[in-house]
């Protein structure tokens, strides 16, 4: 049944931020709105757009993530959208963060965001044990901040270095990045190479992801089919059934 998905993006690329999951949500005839919480004019000055739209119009949101650490902004508009996420919640709106969508999400329900030991970056797989119902890996990843959960919240999948997937009632969080295609990957090689110095050949990771791509896509499309059908139901299109289930 189609869906009313928005997408909300905190970077601006020559890439598609959305990567695959914004793809296979067209190609599956779902309604895709895009909030861009930057823009940048001719001129280059940056502009913040902390007006995110009413939730109520949407199925389901998703939110992707950023170079940026939580713990490192002062600026209104983290707090706006942590304040959103939370209503998102609240109203049992279904909702996906990706890694800073994630640690948005951790911050939401009480939780925060800490640097990781190290940076994990290449693609990963879940340490064994994981209870999520989608696969293990291989996963792309490129982060160097963890969650700290508060009581209650579902840790489904981790590694060594960070929580990877938890969920708590219709509010879904992952570490790692299921959006990435070849293009978004070499955008962020271009704009954050640095990072991976001493950590990974940009190379390597490039030869890595070419003999991983077309699983890893597999593995993002039976994430976006869990994600939309365990929790977004809908009785009609544009509208989420507020009420189904119980709260956990």
């Amino acid at each position: 049944m189609t869906k009313t998905v928005l997408l909300i993006i905190h970077e601006q690329t020559s890439s598609t931020d959305t990567g695959i999951i914004g793809q296979v949500l067209l190609d599956a005839g779902h309604v895709v709105k895009t909030h861009e919480v930057f823009s940048l004019s001719q001129a280059g000055t940056r502009t913040i757009n902390t007006e995110l739209p009413d939730p109520g119009n949407f199925d389901a949101v998703i939110a992707f993530g950023s170079f940026s650490h939580i713990y490192e902004i002062t600026e209104e508009w983290i707090s706006r959208e942590i304040e959103y996420i939370a209503a998102l919640h609240q109203q049992r709106i279904p909702y996906l963060g990706i890694c800073f969508g994630a640690q948005l999400l951790a911050e939401s329900l009480g939780g925060q965001t800490v640097r990781a030991d190290r940076i994990e970056a290449g693609l990963i797989s879940f340490e064994p044990g994981h209870r999520c119902p989608i696969a293990p890996g291989p996963w792309f990843s490129w982060h160097s901040d963890r969650v700290e959960l508060p009581d209650g919240i579902d840790v489904l999948a981790k590694t060594a270095i960070a929580p990877q997937v938890f969920r708590t009632e219709r509010s879904i969080g992952v570490q790692f990045h299921p959006e990435v295609d070849r293009e978004l990957m070499e955008e962020w090689i271009r704009i954050g190479g640095h990072e991976l110095e001493g950590v990974l050949d940009a190379d390597d990771l490039r030869r890595d992801w070419a003999a991983h791509e077309p699983s890893a896509e597999r593995n993002t499309r039976e994430l976006l089919d869990w994600f939309l059908s365990d929790t977004a139901p809908v009785e009609a299109p544009g509208r989420p059934v507020r009420d189904a289930g119980p709260k956990s």
